[in-house]
């Protein structure tokens, strides 16, 4: 079938009821000049069968050649231009590398037994706190959190963290240190959005192509489905002081405190300086991972990650 016929067809089911309401009304405007008086008035131009005209009294004939309807051409040709404007986008679309396209790390592999929920000692499913999301290992499609939100109403964390995070908090703030929780659960939706932004402003400011921008703000933003927040155990914690995350959240004493005490309360710094070949993500001082106390403490003593002590790498 032709770009012309697919148009054609596009345009009857779109604009067929349009056509025939025209179509009545040049029938009801042709009807009512038949049955006007002549008297005075300039003769109508009749069709005859062949559609030959007579005009006035004159028995001359000639034969009229079918004009096509400018309406309907008019409406075929805006809707040849939607129809080909639809396939360019759809090919957009289509074409733009979007979510699945990474190159897994040196050594990095997927695990089998990555289960969303585990079976405590009582026998009842709970969250697993020991869940691998990264780039080698997306969260799972039937993936399923319970949100608790914190007093303040910034951000929600997974129920299963939200003692243990209200613990440490409180410890640390009766020390004299002021957190913030600047980041808690993110939905998928929400994820995708923070790194279109980020791309959107390095094509911008830097000039980057899609694919620079993508390949350095994937470094520092996980795409989503790959994403730790999306598990609600993730949470970005910086002093009320500076509340920029960058290198100098390090120098901050809220942050010196977190990274030195956060294994007791089951939380980890989940990527550390140095172990960007294991993480594929550049060092960040403010991103704690709930893994639960016994493996909190044997990751930050050995100074390792979550992949390695996952076997994962």
């Amino acid at each position: 079938m032709s770009t012309e016929e697919k148009a054609e067809n596009i345009c009857r089911s779109i604009g067929i009821a349009m056509y025939v309401q025209k179509e009545d009304a040049d029938m009801q405007k042709e009807n009512r000049v038949g049955t006007r008086k002549e008297a005075g008035r300039r003769k109508p131009v009749k069709k005859t069968e062949g559609y030959a005209r007579e005009a006035g009294t004159k028995a001359e004939k000639r034969t009229v050649k079918k004009r096509k309807d400018p309406y309907m051409h008019s409406l075929k040709r805006r809707c040849a231009l939607l129809a080909a404007l639809a396939l360019v986008l759809g090919g957009m679309v289509v074409a733009r590398p979007y979510l699945k396209r990474y190159t897994v790390p040196v050594g990095g592999r997927t695990i089998t037994d990555n289960s969303s929920y585990i079976t405590d000692a009582s026998g009842l499913p709970v969250q697993n706190p020991l869940i691998l999301v990264n780039k080698a290992n997306p969260l799972p499609d039937d993936y399923e959190v319970d949100l608790h939100w914190l007093s303040n109403g910034t951000c929600a964390v997974a129920s299963l963290i939200y003692e243990p995070l209200s613990e440490m908090l409180t410890d640390g703030s009766s020390e004299g240190l002021q957190f913030v929780v600047a980041s808690g659960y993110r939905d998928v939706e929400t994820q995708q959005q923070l790194l279109d932004e980020d791309i959107e402003a390095d094509m911008q400011n830097e000039g980057m192509s899609w694919q620079e921008a993508y390949d350095k703000e994937t470094m520092e933003t996980m795409p989503p489905g790959y994403s730790e927040h999306s598990t609600g155990l993730a949470v970005d914690l910086v002093a009320l002081d500076y509340q920029i995350l960058d290198g100098g959240q390090e120098q901050t004493p809220e942050n010196q405190w977190l990274q030195e005490n956060c294994s007791r309360y089951g939380f980890i710094l989940r990527y550390p300086e140095g172990k960007e070949a294991v993480t594929d993500i550049h060092y960040e001082s403010w991103h704690f991972r709930y893994v639960g106390v016994e493996a909190a403490q044997k990751i930050m003593s050995r100074g390792s990650t979550l992949e390695e002590y996952l076997g994962a790498y």
